[in-house]
């Protein structure tokens, strides 16, 4: 059903899906549909929570015991770039964006299933690695947005506006060198800082 609605969005955009026709396809009827979510919104809030857990889940599982802190932040990097290029992810925030402005809602919920999970997820992650003296101390949540904006960059950019493809790899991996770099430069404790400058 999910995977069903999120095609039809994908390709529609939200204004734009039928309810009908999504029901259609399924296999049932709109009333059946309507007693599972209540309103499109509903059933675009699911999609959405569906996605986050596809993608996203996955993406923020990071184990702070495979590697030194430098290696995990680069597996992270890549992982967090792979996502962001893929076609599947710059179609789905194409439509988010692109209904956000008409439909705030549509925007405000795939910030907090989406984005804000996955901010506080990594803030925690920073923090603790702060604890352990691997980062300065400082506020995990802001190093956190830092460390993302620095690892979308020119790629997603690029990417959202059809330049360039998902298939660079080693455009990705300068991508990855250079966020990790400049993030431990500005955050990193003092060994980490230095070696990160030099």
């Amino acid at each position: 059903m999910l995977a069903i609605a999120r095609a039809a969005f994908l390709r529609e955009g939200y204004a734009a899906a039928s309810m009908a026709e999504i029901a259609a396809k399924i296999g049932g009827s709109k009333a059946t549909l309507y007693s599972y979510f209540p309103s499109k919104k509903d059933l675009f809030v699911a999609v959405i929570e569906d996605e986050v857990r596809r993608m996203f889940v996955p993406l923020f599982d990071m184990d702070e015991t495979q590697g030194a802190f430098r290696t995990v932040l680069e597996r992270f990097a890549r992982r967090f770039i792979d996502t962001l290029l893929a076609a599947d992810s710059v179609a789905f925030y194409r439509v988010v964006v692109a209904e956000s402005a008409r439909f705030p809602e549509v925007g405000q919920a795939a910030y907090r299933f989406g984005v804000q999970h996955g901010l506080d997820h990594l803030a925690g992650f920073f923090a603790a690695a702060m604890e352990r003296g691997e980062l300065r101390r400082a506020d995990a949540s802001v190093a956190v947005t830092q460390f993302l904006d620095l690892c979308s960059g020119e790629l997603h950019r690029k990417r959202l506006f059809g330049v360039g493809g998902a298939d660079d790899l080693d455009a990705v991996e300068r991508q990855v060198r250079n966020a990790v770099t400049t993030f431990l430069a500005a955050y990193g404790a003092d060994e980490a800082s230095r070696a990160a400058r030099a």
